[in-house]
């Protein structure tokens, strides 16, 4: 199994560089039809942060959501972040915010302090003023 950075990904659903974003998606296939990737939930964090400065909160949903379906594809702590892809698409935080959230309350967090208005609307997140 390996990993990609989050920039194979993001070149490889962005076809912002046509000899990159080539490289990137024949990188990823072959990967899944071979060994496997992983992909961290950093990597899933910061894909969704350059997917949203280009695209809307439902497309980049969309492409998460593919991510995690595709055969050969592992994806760590995958409950926490199908958790947090389902949760974004019906709350008001992002996917990254709602991410955050799962894994530090998997891990016991009681509460989360924020300056996100968005965010802060989550059940347990509280912000600051």
């Amino acid at each position: 199994m390996l990993t990609v950075d989050t920039n194979v990904w993001a070149r490889a659903h962005l076809n912002d560089d046509v000899r990159q974003s080539r490289l990137a998606r024949q990188v990823i296939q072959t990967a899944c039809k071979g060994e496997g990737i992983f992909i961290p939930l950093v990597v899933l964090a910061e894909l969704c942060w350059v997917l949203s400065s280009v695209w809307d909160k439902e497309r980049v949903a969309d492409t998460l959501e593919r991510i995690f379906s595709t055969d050969g594809v592992t994806i760590e702590s995958h409950a926490l972040a199908e958790r947090a892809l389902k949760e974004s698409r019906t709350g008001g935080a992002g996917f990254a915010d709602r991410l955050i959230a799962e894994v530090a309350f998997a891990e016991g967090v009681r509460e989360i302090l924020t300056f996100d208005k968005a965010f802060a609307r989550q059940p347990r997140v509280r912000r600051l003023h």
